[in-house]
C-alpha cells in the first residue's frame, strides 16, 4: 500500500519545472529592457518617425471620424491628410524662421556679445574678483554660436525623418478603418486592448489641448512684452516661445535665455537685461507651474520629477524630437501599466471568486 502512493508522489515531482533562484527574473528583464533602449537608439530613424505618426493619428482620429460620417472614408482620409499636413508644415515654418533668425543674429553679433559681458562682468564688486578672473578666462561667446549651429544642422538632418514620418501618416489614416479587424485577428484579447488605445487617444489629445492653449498664451504675452519692451524680433520671441512651450522644463527655459541675451546685446545694460529675464520667468511660471495644472487637473497623475525625466531621458536617445514626444511616451506608457494592472486584479478577483464557488467537500 505505501509502494503504490509513492509511485505517483516520484512521478509528479519528476514532471515538476526546476525552480529558477531568485533574482533571475528580475537580471532578465533588465537585459531586456538595455537590448530594447539599444535598439530604440541604433534604429532611431525609424522609430521616431514611427512615434510621431502613431502620435499624430491619435491626435487626428476624431477629425477623420467626424468627416467620414459626411463625405464617406476615401474623402475622409484624403482632407484629414490634407489638413493634418498643412498644421505640420507650419509648425517646422515657424520652427526654421524663427531659429534662422536667432542664428543669424547670434553669429553676427557674437564679438559684441563677447565684449559686452567683459565689459559687465570686469565692473563686478571688487571682492569678487576670483569669480570674475573664473568667468573670463572660461566664457566664450563662440560657444553659443557652435552650439546653435549645431542645433541647426541637427534640425536639417530630420529632414529624412519627417518625410518617413509622413510616409507612416499616411498609411495609417488610410488605414484605421481595418485596422481594428485586423488587430482582432491577430492579438489575443484585442478588444482590451482596443480599448486602452482609445483611452490613451483621449488622454493624448487632451494634453495637447492644454499645451496648445498655454503655448498661444505663453507665445502672445512674449510677443506683447517684447513689444512693450522695445526689443527687436518681437515676432519671433512670440513664435519661439509659442513652440518650445511644447516642450516641458527645457523649452520655456530656452525661449527666457535667447530673448535675454539679444537684450543684453540691444539695450547694453545689466539691469534691464535681468528685468526682462524676470519678466519672462514670470510669464514662463505662471501659465506653465499655475494655468497648466489647473487645465490638467488629476486627468494624468504624473509628477513634475516624471515628466522632467521623462524629457531629458528621451531627449538623450532620440535627440530633439525626443524631448517633444517624451511626455506623450510617458503618458502612453502610464496608462497602458494602469491598465495591466487592473486587469491583473480583475482576474485575480474573477478567481476568487470562482474558488470561493466551488463545493466544499465532505469532512
Amino acid at each position: 500500500m505505501t509502494a503504490e502512493h509513492a509511485a505517483p508522489d516520484t512521478e509528479e515531482a519528476a514532471v515538476q519545472p526546476p525552480v529558477r533562484p531568485a533574482g533571475v527574473g528580475l537580471a532578465l528583464g533588465l537585459i531586456a529592457v538595455l537590448l530594447s533602449l539599444g535598439l530604440l537608439y541604433l534604429a532611431s530613424s525609424v522609430f521616431v518617425p514611427l512615434a510621431f505618426a502613431l502620435f499624430i493619428l491619435a491626435l487626428v482620429a476624431p477629425l477623420r471620424r467626424v468627416l467620414r460620417a459626411r463625405v464617406g472614408s476615401a474623402l475622409a482620409s484624403t482632407l484629414t491628410l490634407l489638413i493634418t499636413l498643412s498644421v505640420v508644415i507650419l509648425f517646422l515654418y515657424l520652427a526654421a524662421w524663427g531659429f534662422n533668425l536667432v542664428a543669424q543674429w547670434t553669429m553676427g553679433n557674437a564679438a559684441r556679445l563677447q565684449r559686452l559681458f567683459t565689459v559687465e562682468v570686469a565692473s563686478l564688486h571688487p571682492q569678487l574678483s576670483l569669480v570674475q578672473d573664473m568667468f573670463l578666462d572660461n566664457f566664450n561667446v563662440y560657444w553659443l554660436v557652435r552650439a546653435i549651429q549645431e542645433v541647426l544642422v541637427r534640425v536639417n538632418s530630420l529632414a529624412g525623418q519627417v518625410f518617413l514620418a509622413i510616409l507612416f501618416l499616411t498609411l495609417g489614416i488610410f488605414e484605421m478603418d481595418e485596422a481594428p479587424d485586423r488587430l482582432r485577428r491577430m492579438v489575443p484579447g484585442a478588444d482590451h486592448w482596443l480599448v486602452v488605445a482609445a483611452d490613451v487617444g483621449r488622454k493624448l489629445r487632451r494634453y495637447m489641448w492644454i499645451r496648445t492653449i498655454a503655448s498661444i498664451l505663453t507665445g502672445v504675452t512674449v510677443w506683447l512684452f517684447a513689444m512693450y519692451a522695445g526689443l527687436e524680433l518681437a515676432t519671433a520671441w512670440g513664435g519661439l516661445a509659442f513652440l518650445l512651450n511644447y516642450i516641458p522644463f527645457l523649452g520655456p527655459l530656452l525661449a527666457t535665455l535667447f530673448p535675454t541675451f539679444f537684450a543684453f546685446v540691444q539695450f547694453e545694460s545689466l539691469q534691464t537685461t535681468v528685468f526682462i529675464f524676470l519678466i519672462l520667468n514670470v510669464i514662463q511660471i505662471a501659465y506653465g507651474c499655475y494655468l497648466e495644472p489647473r487645465l490638467a487637473g488629476n486627468a494624468f497623475s504624473l509628477s513634475p520629477l516624471m515628466v522632467m525625466v521623462a524629457v531629458f531621458f528621451w531627449g538623450l536617445v532620440w535627440g530633439i524630437p525626443g524631448t517633444f514626444i517624451g511626455v506623450p511616451i510617458l503618458i502612453v506608457a502610464t496608462s497602458v501599466w494602469s491598465s495591466s494592472q487592473r486587469r491583473r486584479g480583475n482576474v485575480y478577483l474573477q478567481g476568487s471568486a470562482g474558488k470561493d464557488s466551488l463545493p466544499k467537500p465532505p469532512g
